[in-house]
């Protein structure tokens, strides 16, 4: 897949919300990359997302791929980019265990108020990629007050 680049004003709004989202600092995630209609990040394990057996916490995920859903819907060009999400499912495949936390999103479908992004989540160890979870959010544009 190729990342389309975004207008720097685009990609400076959406760097700088991104640097005010707390719970997201809290779990150490970064942006690891942004374009028209995608978004990924990853975080490092650590004890404040991970189970005692080493694993990712599923709520830790969802809570990631909600958050990361809203930001791939803000790299669509619109004029007042604030979104809230209306319907979320999602589907864990494998367990979550690894070196790092990869959730990247990708609007499949942009409308007038609603935006359709699926959000696919990796871990990796050992340089390899393991599909722990998908899901597909339903985000809608809504004027901020």
């Amino acid at each position: 897949m190729e990342i389309v680049p975004l207008r720097p004003d685009i990609e400076q709004r959406v760097r700088a919300s991104f640097g005010r989202q707390k719970l997201l600092a809290l779990y150490g995630a970064g942006i690891t990359g942004i374009g028209k209609g995608y978004f990924e990040v990853s975080l490092p394990p650590s004890e404040l997302v991970l189970r005692p057996a080493g694993f990712f916490v599923g709520g830790v995920i969802a809570g990631v791929a909600d958050a990361v859903a809203g930001y791939t819907a803000a790299t669509v060009p619109v004029e007042d980019p604030y979104f809230v999400t209306v319907e979320f499912k999602i589907n864990f495949l494998n367990p979550a265990q690894g070196e790092l936390l990869i959730v990247r999103g990708n609007v499949i479908k942009h409308g007038m108020s609603l935006t359709i992004v699926q959000v696919d989540v990796y871990t990796t160890a050992g340089g390899q990629e393991t599909h722990a979870a998908i899901a597909l959010v339903t985000m809608m544009r809504i004027n901020k007050k």
